[in-house]
């Protein structure tokens, strides 16, 4: 009697388990559906696609599941993988071999850093000589690009050390647009988005979104062509797991929870008007483009899509590996991005993921100006 009714329960959440197998099945080819084809760009379509790489772990979960205990069960997620391997293969995971001798040209590596203001929002930061500071400054000093662009970038330019417009001036940068150009020179300046360039900078402009986010482009002659560079900061994820984490009471965790929830949605809808004003500068140039910057989306959202239908990822195109760039929890996501025109081939592209001054790592592409 026992064995029998132990059959029945076994019986029964197997067949529990096989029904949440086939809404899961259905969630993940709606998400498909919503990222192929973009019927809709509503902020509630943009939570489903961003869910795509959880509901992959949790279909694979099903597939080990099936093979241990229903085999032919597993047919079913197994096809929804495959499937999305398919479809999306390509941005979520890069195996690009070594480009080989490139062309005749000249190549220009374009770097691109969220710098988390060096630290300086702080007042003791900027008050003292800090080390944290020094050594990301330092860093994207010496780092190796004639072509440089910043998000949160933060000046305090009564500490020689913090002066960091000035340092760059000396090191070669003489061209540089800012979002915000009064802060440049100030002892507490929120500069923003910015771009630095050993080339000559012959026009450029700035769009401000609100106070911390924007866009910055600049037309730079690069030997006998120009090329424009657009630097974007898009309006945050509002993803902060560690603060749901860390909570102790369950109050805390929902009040947490409901308040990342809001974020990401006040996030879709800004990003989603965001980046139509940077499709308008991209229209609008009459010299081939690059987009670089941190856009705070993944390969699975509106804002993705869209770019990737105007102009190549250069990390699909150029990269290795998975290439997340988001140096907190939760650490698996891709959300700082450049995107070329095809008259600007990318040679390379590399996420510079052992750099962990910031909650950003750098990304550097380098382009073929023939």
């Amino acid at each position: 009697m026992s064995v029998r009714i132990g059959q029945l329960i076994a019986f029964f959440f197997r067949s529990l388990f096989w029904s949440l197998n086939l809404l899961l099945s259905l969630f993940t080819l709606l998400g498909y559906w919503l990222l192929y084809s973009l019927p809709t760009e509503h902020w509630s379509a943009g939570m489903v696609m961003i869910s795509i790489p959880v509901v992959w772990v949790l279909n694979l979960v099903c597939v080990i599941f099936w093979l241990i205990t229903r085999p032919w069960r597993s047919w079913l997620s197994a096809i929804v993988l495959i499937l999305g391997v398919v479809l999306f293969g390509q941005r979520t995971f890069a195996w690009n071999t070594t480009a080989g001798t490139p062309p005749a040209g000249i190549a220009v590596k374009v770097f691109s850093y969220n710098v988390l203001s060096f630290g300086l929002e702080n007042y003791w930061e900027r008050r003292y000589s800090s080390p944290k500071a020094r050594r990301i400054i330092n860093y994207v000093l010496r780092y190796d690009a004639p072509i440089k662009c910043f998000q949160e970038f933060h000046v305090a330019a009564g500490v020689p050390d913090y002066d960091v417009v000035r340092r760059f001036r000396e090191a070669g940068y003489r061209y540089s647009v800012f979002l915000h150009p009064e802060a440049a020179t100030s002892n507490d300046g929120a500069v923003g988005a910015a771009i630095f360039s050993i080339y000559p900078i012959i026009h450029s402009d700035r769009e401000v979104f609100n106070t911390n986010n924007g866009l910055v482009w600049a037309n730079i002659k690069v030997g006998n062509d120009t090329i424009r560079i657009i630097n974007v900061h898009l309006q945050s994820m509002g993803i902060r797991v560690g603060n749901v984490l860390v909570q102790d009471k369950l109050t805390g965790v929902k009040h947490e929870t409901r308040g990342v929830l809001s974020a990401l949605r006040y996030g879709f809808i800004e990003r989603r008007e965001q980046i139509q004003r940077v499709e308008r500068h991209i229209r609008e140039s009459q010299y081939p483009v690059i987009v670089t910057g941190d856009h705070n989306d993944t390969p699975y959202s509106v804002v993705y899509e869209r770019m990737r239908r105007i102009l190549p990822n250069s990390f699909e195109e150029a990269g290795h590996g998975f290439g997340f760039t988001y140096n907190r929890l939760p650490g698996f996501i891709r959300i700082d991005h450049q995107f070329h025109d095809p008259d600007l081939p990318v040679l390379n592209f590399e996420t510079i993921n052992y750099v962990r001054y910031s909650d950003h790592y750098p990304i550097a592409g380098t382009y073929l100006v023939k």
